[in-house]
């Protein structure tokens, strides 16, 4: 799950966790729980928060267990988590998007969950209750720092009804993708520019990760320590960018056209075709509910192979938390199947246990996208994503790479340029 407001923010305050690492050595050791019955959870999930419902269902069963549930929204959670985490005032369980724990796990933050598991969840292996993709993205130098509860990964969102009533088929290929949102997208006041149905191209480092993964490439090197993304693969996916935008199938999706849910031109049919991850489904739904029936959903067009950048929302439990073992036993409630069902009635996103992904809401046709079972396409992209490198200064390379994309995007650069100068910047954070 991320925030639709500003789901691209990353740690801005990762230099607080770097410089305040070593207050960790003085915080009090976890207290277990039988000497400690309170558990502190932090959310930044939102209004429609899968946890509130779970969480009175877990009071109902411990009643002797105090929770305090605190809710934050998404920017505010990153400020207030990040100095928490340094400071020895962290909660006990927090939900923390995928996409903050390079940093925090790379700065020594969280906790290993494998010593407070016993390498279990709900008495069944940890590492078999995910798929191989989410089991990288939970792990950092053999250590287990978060309990993935939701899965972003992105696949195809498309308005069925126009590509039908247009006989455009749902394309495959990069090069259909071209074809198909230039057939697609209209210009109504003749100014060269679409503004009825065109693809959404966003300037981020999210959608930028996918085409390069999927024209062979990766944001670093092997071993993390130099940039990769400015070979002739990064090159190709940037130029595809552009390319889109000169088909005139694609509109340029910036902050001053609106939040990268990109709802406002949803609503207004601006957007007829988007990349983006499940959690766009309860958007979708309660956003633009008078389009039900007229979306579907399809996987990625590809160029060499299938490929996306894979995130969500975690559950991590911080290295300073007070009550560990308190935290890991709500967190292991969070994650039973019929509270991971939670997330797709509450939050119309995706859980991310096996287990939470195969409970029968998640198998019945969706009328909102004509009678289609979405998940399965989003299970599927899940098997081929990958998680973003974990690097300390992930947040400087990620807003590197924005701003690369936006510069080409906008026409101020060239792919090469751009590419090479971000190269540079990036090769110069990895090297301190």
């Amino acid at each position: 799950m991320k925030n639709s407001n500003d789901k691209r923010r990353m740690i801005t305050a990762a230099a607080v966790i770097a410089s305040l690492v070593t207050a960790l050595s003085g915080c009090a050791a976890s207290t277990p729980s039988g000497e400690n019955q309170s558990v502190t959870v932090w959310d930044y999930y939102g209004q429609s928060t899968p946890l509130k419902e779970a969480l009175k269902k877990f009071s109902a069963l411990h009643p002797d267990v105090k929770v305090n549930y605190q809710a934050f929204d998404y920017e505010t959670m990153q400020d207030k988590f990040s100095v928490a985490v340094s400071s020895g005032n962290a909660p006990d369980l927090a939900t923390i998007d995928m996409t903050w724990v390079p940093g925090y796990a790379a700065n020594g933050v969280l906790s290993d969950l494998a010593p407070l598991s016993g390498g279990k969840l709900n008495g069944e292996d940890f590492a078999s209750q995910y798929n191989a993709g989410a089991n990288q993205a939970m792990t950092f130098e053999g250590k287990t720092v978060a309990a993935m509860y939701d899965f972003d990964a992105y696949a195809l969102y498309y308005r069925k009804d126009i590509l039908d009533q247009k006989g455009i088929p749902v394309p495959t290929t990069w090069d259909e993708m071209v074809d198909a949102s230039q057939a697609m997208a209209e210009d109504t006041n003749n100014d060269g520019k679409p503004d009825k149905y065109a693809l959404q191209l966003l300037p981020d480092t999210f959608h930028f990760d996918q085409l390069l993964l999927q024209n062979g490439g990766s944001i670093l090197s092997e071993d993390n320590t130099k940039a990769a993304f400015n070979s002739t693969a990064g090159i190709g996916a940037m130029n595809y960018q552009t390319r889109l935008l000169k088909s005139g199938g694609a509109i340029y999706w910036g902050n001053s056209e609106g939040d990268s849910s990109g709802l406002a031109g949803i609503k207004d049919e601006r957007i007829g075709m988007f990349l983006n991850g499940p959690y766009m489904m309860g958007i979708l739904k309660d956003g633009a509910a008078s389009q039900s029936g007229k979306w579907a959903v399809a996987p990625s067009p590809i160029s060499k192979t299938q490929g996306s950048y894979l995130g969500g929302t975690g559950l991590a439990i911080p290295a300073n938390a007070k009550n560990k073992s308190g935290a890991w036993e709500l967190a292991q409630f969070l994650l039973l199947p019929e509270q991971q069902q939670l997330v797709y009635t509450a939050a119309g996103a995706a859980p991310a246990t096996l287990a939470g992904l195969a409970q029968p809401a998640l198998r019945e046709p969706d009328p909102y996208f004509g009678g289609q079972v979405p998940f399965t396409i989003f299970q599927d992209a899940m098997k081929t994503a990958t998680s973003f490198p974990y690097v300390a200064n992930w947040s400087s390379i990620d807003s590197t790479l924005t701003d690369a994309s936006t510069a080409v995007l906008l026409g101020t650069s060239s792919s090469e340029k751009a590419l090479s100068d971000a190269a540079k910047t990036v090769d110069a954070a990895l090297s301190h």
